[in-house]
């Protein structure tokens, strides 16, 4: 199956879990937190600033040119960092506690957290076919936004959440959040340095999966807010569906 069918695939299974659920989340609230994540935003907010004028090429053409942080090794050395995030990810879900405590369950985050990588990937190949962007190197036509940074920013994401609900220590947890940073943002930035993306390409790509990681999580790994609430009230004259829908968070 080629990876572009199966990730639209495993959007439309997100969806269709989402939308069948008997008592789904407030999904409008989960939005609303991944966007407001600095790390959603800001680089955004980067792509954003990078698209006046020329600086983009100018900063993505330096990149390529000095490979200051990779050199020779540019591309293989994203493709490791990448890969080194979702095994992050994919270990800190399984060492998350077993049990279906408000911090979620192991099966829950490893099922969720599978389900939002590959709808990020699906939003960004999507992207890529709506956009045409050319990449720097002149190999084809799906530079905007990467992949990469797409799939190890989500991952770091989600290995970050699992972080939070591991008894470990505080400093080793800072530890171990920080090395995810380092994973994406490594993996984001040797893209540039090998020619295959521009700067803005990796920043968006960056914010997509982490808005939809965190999505995710906070919708159907350890929400914040409870579920909404339908009930049948009678009465002598027949009877009531009452909807009780939670507009705070619960923190």
């Amino acid at each position: 199956m080629p990876p572009f069918v199966g990730r639209l695939i495993g959007l439309a299974l997100l969806a269709a879990v989402a939308g069948c659920a008997s008592s789904p989340p407030r999904l409008g609230a989960a939005a609303l937190a991944a966007a407001k994540s600095p790390r959603t935003w800001a680089p955004l907010a980067g792509a954003a600033v990078l698209s006046i004028g020329d600086l983009d090429d100018s900063v993505s053409d330096w990149a390529a040119d000095e490979r200051p942080l990779f050199g020779g090794s540019a591309e293989g050395a994203s493709d490791d960092l990448r890969n080194a995030a979702v095994a992050g990810f994919l270990v800190t879900a399984l060492a998350a506690p077993a049990d279906n405590t408000a911090e979620g369950s192991r099966w829950r985050r490893l099922s969720w957290g599978v389900a939002a990588l590959y709808a990020q990937g699906g939003v960004i190949e999507g992207l890529k076919d709506f956009v045409g962007r050319q990449r720097p190197d002149g190999s084809n036509d799906r530079g905007f936004p990467s992949g990469h940074a797409g799939m190890a920013s989500s991952a770091a994401a989600l290995g970050q959440r699992n972080l939070r609900a591991m008894p470990i220590a505080e400093p080793w947890r800072r530890g171990a959040s920080i090395g995810f940073d380092a994973l994406a943002a490594g993996s984001a930035w040797a893209r540039v340095e090998a020619e295959k993306h521009h700067a803005a390409d990796v920043l968006a790509g960056y914010a997509i999966g982490h808005f939809i990681a965190a999505f995710v999580s906070e919708a159907f790994i350890e929400p914040s807010l409870p579920a909404a609430e339908l009930a049948f009230q009678g009465s002598s004259n027949g009877g009531a569906l009452r909807l009780t829908v939670p507009l705070h968070p619960v923190r």
